[in-house]
């Protein structure tokens, strides 16, 4: 399966949730690295990602990812990473696996919603003969140094998963894979207990029909149709962000009563104050724009479940008082703050 060609801007989508990326921060801190020190520069904390929802890119997802293997020292690191994945690591299309009825069912299910599982990979199931099915994996963007790594995640992830569900028995019948075989190619028969194939035509793990059609012991058919269809909104309503925007925003999310200047923000990114307004001219928007943003959504969520008066929630999200406050939430929604207190529903940031 060749890899898709691509929009530039499209490795800085802030469009998965971060699920890799915390198993790979949970794994080098198990070994005495500071987590905090990976995500630094990358618009991110550790905090950030107990955020539900939280999303990264590509490119913060791969610079971490380079960082954490020149820490962690071992190069089976995509190995490991994928063996702590478990099916409530996938957020809710896990959640939908386990209303599904067959571990095939559960997996064209978790397919169908892949982005929104933390995927950073493509990925695609099918019936191979009477005897197989196979799950087809490329890479999302071409970078031959990262591969290996997220082709042996989203594998052993799956593997690990299928044991989860249907018994540690599972075994796949073969394992082919495009890259070279690397020096630490032992590791791969700990973890898929199958034959593996290096230099193949196309990263493929077969395995047999039978365990497509394994029962799952956490079917329910009454709850099926009606929990997968409130997952099915929540997951179809998401929007793809940008992981500059993103990044941003999470720094004046921690200081909204004290909003910082351009210039420290762009230090918090490695960024120029130079660089920095001309990437967000670029994304058609400015930081006086997702300072009001940032402004709106803070006094939103104050006059929705607080009561707070007027004059504390001015000062909590930067004004000196009552008036000013108004002012900017006027021009940011159209509205007064009381109609937002009496129940209108509020409108985006104009």
């Amino acid at each position: 399966m060749p890899v898709k060609p691509h929009h530039p801007d499209a490795e800085a989508a802030a469009d998965v949730p971060p699920h890799v990326i915390r198993q790979v921060l949970q794994l080098v801190a198990s070994r005495g690295h500071s987590p905090e020190r990976l995500c630094k520069g990358l618009g991110f904390t550790p905090e950030n990602l107990c955020d539900a929802d939280f999303r990264v890119s590509y490119r913060q997802t791969s610079l971490l990812v380079r960082r954490a293997m020149q820490q962690w020292g071992d190069p089976a690191i995509g190995l490991a990473t994928g063996a702590r994945q478990t099916v409530v690591c996938f957020g809710l299309p896990g959640l939908g696996m386990l209303t599904c009825a067959t571990l095939g069912e559960a997996f064209q299910y978790l397919i169908k919603y892949q982005r929104a599982a933390g995927a950073l990979t493509i990925n695609e199931m099918s019936v191979l003969d009477e005897h197989h099915f196979v799950t087809e994996v490329s890479t999302r963007f071409h970078d031959p140094e990262l591969e290996p790594f997220f082709i042996e995640e989203i594998f052993v992830s799956g593997v690990e998963v299928s044991r989860a569900m249907v018994g540690s028995h599972f075994r796949p019948a073969r394992l082919e894979l495009r890259y070279p075989r690397p020096d630490y190619a032992a590791a791969y028969s700990e973890y898929f207990r199958c034959p593996v194939v290096f230099n193949a035509p196309l990263n493929r793990l077969i395995c047999d029909i039978a365990w497509y059609h394994c029962p799952l012991p956490t079917h329910d058919r009454y709850m099926q149709g009606s929990l997968q269809a409130q997952i099915d909104q929540l997951l179809e309503t998401e929007t793809p962000r940008n992981d500059l925007v993103e990044s941003i925003m999470n720094e004046l999310r921690g200081s909204v009563d004290e909003v910082p200047g351009l210039a420290q923000v762009g230090a918090a990114l490695n960024l120029s104050e130079r660089t920095l307004r001309r990437r967000l001219a670029e994304l058609d928007t400015s930081y006086q724009r997702l300072v009001d943003q940032v402004r709106y959504e803070a006094a939103l969520d104050l006059l929705k479940r607080s009561d707070m008066p007027l004059v504390d929630i001015a000062m909590a999200t930067g004004f000196t008082d009552a008036r000013n406050f108004r002012r900017a939430f006027k021009r940011w929604s159209g509205m007064l703050p009381n109609q937002i207190r009496q129940g209108a529903p509020a409108p985006r940031l104009r």
